[in-house]
């Protein structure tokens, strides 16, 4: 990811500062992400897409993302899911929703949520036609 944000720079012969303010971030989180030291967040792919012309985030060479998500939000599994809680889990993954905010929208508590998503618990009847409304929507 990096590689692809410094050459794209380069080539426009544009500084870092200038460069930062394009994409709304600091100089010093552009450089951390042309060192590949972290990678963005979901919320900085559209701006990055634009901003590169070609979105770098299908590239499957990237390696283990670092900072504040886990793999599984930055990549998807291939692999159809199998049970009620890999199905929530992919359903909330694509509407890129946070665990708290998903939680939030189907009254439940995070823990709750967490249960549903490693299959820990399962939701009740009334939940589980809900959530499965809102899968079947995307």
């Amino acid at each position: 990811m990096g590689q692809h944000l410094k050459k794209k720079r380069f080539l426009a012969g544009v500084r870092q500062r200038e460069a930062a303010v394009k994409l709304g971030v600091s100089a010093r989180t552009l450089s951390l992400w042309e060192c590949d030291r972290i990678y963005p967040s979901w919320a900085f792919q559209p701006p990055l897409i634009a901003y590169l012309g070609y979105d770098p985030f299908t590239e499957t060479g990237l390696k283990t993302p670092k900072g504040n998500e886990t793999s599984c939000v930055a990549f998807f599994s291939p692999d159809a899911p199998k049970t009620m809680g890999q199905k929530i889990k992919l359903h909330r993954l694509k509407m890129r929703k946070s665990r708290k905010q998903f939680a939030s929208e189907l009254g439940v508590s995070q823990k709750t949520l967490w249960g549903w998503e490693t299959d820990r618990w399962q939701p009740s009847t009334l939940l589980k036609k809900r959530i499965e409304i809102g899968t079947q929507k995307k």
